[in-house]
């Protein structure tokens, strides 16, 4: 199962200067939760932001064009053919950024998204946008620096009733 997993604004942002928006202490300890033991997909920029590398306890992976990049920890794919290749039938999380979520989203059976009840005016990259083909199964309202409702979305019909 692919699943898009990311943390959003009012406008879909999802970031600025190859950072996050905000620090959200309760949306990071849920991306820890779910993501643990499962393959988590990068894009290069996404990564090198990461305050820790190798994310612990997941299998990283490094969407790079770049042939001979070496990420110590991870593993790598130059194309989401060759990656899928590797990785068809695990648990897969795309964590980002914008072109990698861009790229993954006609494949994805699954979104979790934390929307903040924000806009940040700065942002630089976003999220694709979430369209009727979506529907919401699951919502829960936290408060965390600003509140936030984590959701989780299915393709429409993927839903048993």
């Amino acid at each position: 199962m692919i699943t898009l997993i990311a943390c959003v604004d009012e406008n879909n942002a999802i970031g600025r200067n190859n950072g996050l928006l905000a620090h959200l202490p309760k949306d990071l300890k849920h991306f820890k939760n779910i993501t643990s033991g499962k393959v988590c997909v990068f894009g290069r920029k996404t990564y090198e932001s990461l305050p820790i590398k190798p994310l612990p306890l997941r299998k990283n992976v490094i969407l790079t064009k770049d042939k001979k990049a070496n990420f110590e920890g991870c593993s790598t794919a130059n194309s989401i053919k060759q990656f899928m290749k590797s990785y068809s039938g695990q648990d897969i999380f795309i964590c980002g950024g914008e072109k990698v979520y861009k790229q993954f989203m006609p494949l994805a059976d699954e979104l979790i998204i934390t929307r903040i009840e924000y806009e940040f005016k700065d942002a630089d990259a976003f999220f694709p946008e979430i369209d009727d083909s979506w529907i919401t199964y699951f919502c829960e309202r936290e408060e965390d620096l600003f509140p936030i409702e984590i959701m989780r979305y299915k393709r429409r019909g993927a839903l048993k009733s």
